[in-house]
């Protein structure tokens, strides 16, 4: 474990924080590294990369990233702009025969890196996953084991793009192009471009993308499923078109060389990764990925979401490839951020605690400020039993996703019901369902000192 400039109750905070969250997730081990520009100023690992032999997670650890490694991708996209080898306006058919059979006008890359082409998910890379980890006794079972396969399956699917309206459609096809059109203009493979470029100025010389070279590594994560609530080994997938959509293996120590670069404005041990204008074009938000309850809107750039968080702007990705998941972020104007990479997919996802992280660092409760917790806080008092007058009339409510599970299990009344938040504070306790017959029905909850009431339609219930 490093510490710098972290309080000691802040690094009890972030321990205790982490140790429960193994704990009620159910993950075997996870890694966590916090940086500010200047140092890393938190690393340490949690649980199990091995549940069978309990060796311990470490910061140097490796795990996959995922999609994270969308904004490796885009990073080298970047660079070979800067270097006039290729610029964002150009059409991918300049690069690639895939796209270019596409109705209306030709898809550029600016348009790949901000899922903007109009292209809906071609399902490939899912069902690559889904194929290579074991996770679904259902087999996709699509021809997608060479690039000619892939081709052939993207090529069939040109007539789904939406060209009416301005739509975000996150397009994991979009980055094995980019992949390809790196190669293309590179005359390398994608993981050496990758190596030469990117991973070796920045010090990440134990991250890769191959099978045999993860194996040959003794401090790597053993994947896992969640099955009944238990973890069961499973399977990591590694194929080259997953590459540059999200193929990349790295730990928490070597990505948090990889947020020092942005926080540095794109150097990195005084050697220029990117330029401080490339960085600034790589992190504004070009599309609306999603809006939350409160109406921040999550933006998305080049490889990178962005959104309001803390007062900030928050710069983040995470990734997920079945059987592994991790998440990096950093504060713009705080100068600080954080890498959290698991062996598992756990409900709470490692972009929760990353963001959880973040405002335990900044003095704030994860409670209050990450939307995940929010809404936990905001169902926890809510949940139990409840009655109406006389016992009439009794219902369960139970936390259900972002929403509550409402069952009335009276004889002539039995009935469920799936409420959603009207807000995201949680302090406030407006909620709503629609029937079948269209109409929006309000579901209200009163908290106060006398206990917990429920107005449901004609129903008023009280929490035993």
């Amino acid at each position: 474990m490093a510490t710098n400039s972290l309080s000691a109750e802040n690094t009890r905070d972030i321990e205790s924080f982490v140790s429960e969250w193994v704990r009620d997730e159910g993950v075997p081990g996870v890694s966590v590294a916090i940086v500010d520009d200047t140092d890393c100023l938190y690393t340490d690992g949690f649980g199990a990369r091995n549940l069978e032999t309990n060796a311990p997670a470490t910061p140097k650890t490796l795990y996959g990233i995922g999609s994270c490694t969308k904004s490796i991708t885009t990073v080298a996209i970047l660079q070979l702009a800067e270097d006039g080898q290729l610029t964002l306006d150009d059409p991918v058919d300049d690069y690639l025969p895939y796209l270019c059979e596409v109705n209306a006008d030709p898809i550029s890359i600016h348009e790949l890196l901000t899922h903007s082409s109009g292209m809906p998910s071609d399902g490939s890379l899912s069902a690559l996953i889904t194929r290579l980890t074991g996770r679904s006794d259902q087999d996709p079972n699509q021809p997608l084991s060479s690039d000619d396969d892939f081709r052939r399956h993207i090529e069939g699917s040109v007539d789904e793009r939406l060209t009416d309206r301005d739509r975000f459609f996150y397009y994991n096809t979009g980055y094995y192009l980019l992949g390809k059109v790196i190669e293309t203009v590179t005359d390398q493979s994608y993981a050496e471009y990758i190596r030469d470029q990117i991973l070796e100025p920045l010090k990440m010389t134990r991250s890769l993308f191959s099978k045999a070279d993860f194996e040959a590594v003794e401090n790597r994560m053993t994947p896992y499923n969640r099955e009944d609530g238990t973890a069961v080994e499973g399977k990591l997938a590694f194929d080259e078109r997953l590459y540059a959509a999200g193929g990349m293996i790295s730990s928490v120590t070597e990505m948090a060389n990889y947020l020092q670069m942005f926080l540095r404005e794109g150097t990195f041990d005084n050697q220029e990764i990117l330029s401080s204008e490339s960085i600034d074009s790589m992190t504004e938000p070009y599309a609306t990925r999603e809006e939350y309850l409160d109406e921040r809107k999550q933006g998305y750039s080049y490889g990178v979401a962005v959104e309001e968080f803390l007062e900030d702007t928050l710069v983040n990705h995470g990734g997920m490839m079945g059987t592994t998941t991790a998440w990096f972020g950093y504060l713009t104007d705080a100068g600080i951020g954080v890498v959290t990479m698991c062996n598992t997919t756990p409900e709470k996802r490692p972009s929760d605690l990353g963001k959880a992280l973040l405002a335990i660092v900044q003095g704030e409760s994860p409670a209050a400020v990450v939307p995940t917790y929010m809404l936990e806080q905001k169902a926890k008092p809510l949940l139990g039993e409840y009655a109406s007058y006389h016992g009439i009339r009794t219902a369960s409510v139970s936390k259900k996703s972002g929403g509550l599970h409402i069952s009335f299990d009276d004889p002539g009344w039995s009935a469920d019901h799936y409420v959603y938040p009207e807000r995201l504070q949680p302090d406030e306790y407006q909620y709503s369902f629609v029937t079948d017959t269209g109409k929006q029905v309000p579901v209200e909850f009163h908290v106060n000192d006398d206990g917990v009431s429920m107005l449901f339609q004609r129903w008023q219930l009280h929490k035993e």
